[in-house]
């Protein structure tokens, strides 16, 4: 189980910055990720994507994975690891009206 506070989930993201760009790639949604030009906007884009990746998961009548608890240990240079809260918090009816 990844981490649980109040009935909210944190899913968890590698980031790596590539050429002028952050990346951040979500460990259980291999689909998910987001890019930016700062590590704060990458952090702000990779809650959007989780977001609309969830709601397209809904079309389809499926759900966010369970999220894992994951170490940063043995991450490679330049990658660091950030948990990023779910759609329950960001407001996941915000995010479905954006997506139609």
């Amino acid at each position: 189980m990844g981490i649980y506070i109040k009935g909210l989930d944190f899913y968890p993201a590698m980031v790596s910055r590539k050429g002028g760009l952050f990346q951040a790639d979500f460990v259980d949604i291999p689909d998910c990720r987001a890019y930016g030009a700062t590590a704060i906007e990458v952090e702000i884009n990779a809650r959007h994507a989780l977001g609309v990746h969830m709601v397209t998961l809904g079309r389809y009548g499926r759900a966010l994975p369970t999220p894992s608890v994951v170490s940063d240990q043995g991450a490679a240079e330049g990658h660091y690891l950030v948990y990023i809260e779910g759609p329950e918090r960001i407001g996941a009816d915000r995010l479905e009206r954006q997506a139609a």
